[in-house]
């Protein structure tokens, strides 16, 4: 990793087995591989060393409600590797009916199943 560089992403979770679908697709598509597993976890690592956990909350912590409009985290960006990529990325969403916010021919704007939003972003078209 290089100095400075971010080391890892922790997002809590109220459905972890519906996060690793959605994330244990989408992630893979962006380089990323599993990289741990446990009970009530998972984490993707990138091949820069970066990586991603996500933790099922517990039974009380799930009842506060994420929402990336207010005080806090609103959206991770990823970087795109072309034009293409962000398509078949496009079209998978649609097909898995998530939603997107935005998109355009540089970039992907969506809501993964736990409201977290991202954003796949290619500078070369900005």
């Amino acid at each position: 990793m290089n100095f400075g560089q971010l080391h890892h992403i922790e997002y809590y979770v109220k459905d972890l087995e519906r996060t690793k679908d959605f994330w244990g697709w989408f992630l893979p598509f962006l380089g990323y591989v599993e990289n741990q597993k446990w009970n009530g976890g998972i984490s993707w690592r990138h091949q820069s060393g970066t990586y991603i956990v996500f933790v099922q909350l517990s039974p009380e912590a799930s009842l506060i409600k994420n929402d990336r409009r207010g005080s806090g985290l609103n959206h991770i960006a990823f970087m795109g590797k072309d034009a293409d990529h962000l398509e078949m990325i496009r079209l998978e969403l649609r097909r898995r009916q998530i939603t997107i916010h935005a998109a355009r021919a540089d970039y992907l704007w969506f809501e993964c199943p736990n409201n977290f939003a991202a954003e796949i972003y290619l500078p070369q078209l900005s």
